[in-house]
């Protein structure tokens, strides 16, 4: 049942231009990349923090319009709700700048909606039977718009559409339950149902602009965080990426491990056959490596022919066997253009590591060891402080180069 779903919402996916996958993106957002959660998450509590702080400045500037328009023990407790609100507006905004997270971010988000919809439910029950004046009443009406206010905010923020019906779900409940306990219609002359159906559909076009908005800034961080040439994790957010899994693997005590790859004898390729030749082979590498590991890990590209894979929650063991396992499934179905298969010198380190004490330090010891591997025959892996052959087919055919073939090579 779950594959037949997931085949629904790709093919639907294909009719908005989308790529394979790219549609549930745009549903569910736990499916986003770690580095693209955090900048997003950023990018909404930046918005939640600037629509709070205005708001905290504009409610209380009412109150000299309560007490003109309302009786004076209506105007009291006006007073002290919109005193009350901007308080919480203002806590909202500094708790804004906390460590963006998507938890924090809709947290951030339901308590921007949360403070004017329980004020305009108080302000409604408040003034159901109070005796009203013309001045009041324009006003009373002026609040009804608040709740297609509210729903409309929602098109600010680039969120999925399983948020979006989130946030607006229960504000739409929220507004109906009140109408059924109300003796007063919301606009006069008009069906307080048709009020709520206006409103759900101001909700559908609000969350259609709040995906539209998240397409955008997806695609944005596409076209900077990735290589054009491979596809893959550039070295820029490769960076950013390994902090964040690095202090996440630090904070609950769970293992982390990297992988440093690169490509036997590149330069011998690019030196033979042109660096469009080069550009195909780093091209196949990269898309042999995203297809084979799995969805947590990242792949980054990290400069000319190597490669860096992050495998957070294994141990450095299971990960040796994981790359292994890889290359001999894969890794012999890559061909250089000279019929030979393609091979890696591999070093791998472990957050546990007593060398690894920062993100720096753990990539710099894989690096270090991926060196070793090189001098000590190439095509081999290490983990500790000794290499060893990765496959025996590949290093037969290693060993069989010339000494022609193997000058210059890298």
């Amino acid at each position: 049942m779950k594959t037949v779903i997931r085949y629904v919402i790709d093919n639907f996916g294909y009719f908005f231009l989308l790529g394979r996958g790219e549609i549930r993106d745009f549903i569910f957002p736990g499916r986003h990349a770690p580095l693209f959660a955090r900048r997003r998450s950023r990018f909404i509590l930046s918005r939640v923090r600037m629509v709070s702080a205005v708001f905290a400045i504009l409610t209380p500037m009412w109150i000299v319009v309560d007490w003109i328009g309302f009786p004076r023990d209506v105007a009291w407790i006006m007073s002290g709700a919109r005193v009350l609100a901007s308080l919480i507006f203002l806590f909202l905004a500094a708790m804004c700048r906390c460590t963006p997270t998507p938890r924090h971010s809709r947290i951030a988000i339901g308590l921007l909606f949360a403070i004017p919809t329980i004020f305009f439910l108080f302000s409604r029950w408040l003034l159901t039977d109070a005796h009203l004046n013309a001045v009041s009443s324009a006003m009373v009406a002026g609040y009804t718009f608040l709740p297609f206010v509210l729903v409309g905010g929602l098109s600010i923020f680039p969120l999925a559409a399983l948020e979006t019906l989130a946030f607006s779900l229960p504000i739409l409940l929220l507004f109906t339950v009140s109408m059924l306990f109300s003796h007063s219609s919301l606009l006069p002359g008009f069906s307080d149902f048709a009020i709520v159906w206006l409103m759900a559909l101001l909700a559908v076009v609000s969350s259609m602009a709040s995906m539209s908005q998240l397409q955008l800034m997806k695609d944005l961080y596409q076209e900077s965080s990735t290589d054009s040439l491979t596809g893959l994790l550039n070295r820029r957010s490769g960076e950013a990426l390994l902090a964040i899994l690095y202090a996440q693997s630090v904070r609950h005590q769970q293992k982390l491990t990297v992988a440093f790859l690169d490509l036997d004898n590149f330069k011998l390729v690019n030196d033979r056959y042109g660096h469009e030749a080069g550009d195909y082979l780093l091209g196949r590498v990269g898309e042999m490596l995203g297809h084979a590991l799995r969805s947590g890990d990242a792949i980054i590209r990290w400069g000319g022919e190597e490669f860096l894979v992050v495998m957070p929650q294994i141990s450095l063991w299971q990960a040796e066997s994981r790359i292994l396992t890889i290359l001999r499934a894969h890794g012999l179905t890559l061909l250089r253009q000279d019929g030979k298969p393609v091979t890696f010198s591999i070093g791998m380190a472990e957050r546990s590591d007593s060398n690894a004490q920062s993100w720096e330090q753990l990539v710099h010891l894989a690096d270090e060891r991926m060196y070793r591997s090189k001098k000590t025959g190439k095509n081999r892996i290490t983990v500790a402080e000794t290499a060893h052959p990765m496959a025996v087919q590949n290093v037969e055919i290693l060993h069989a180069v010339s000494e022609n073939d193997t000058q210059g090579e890298g």
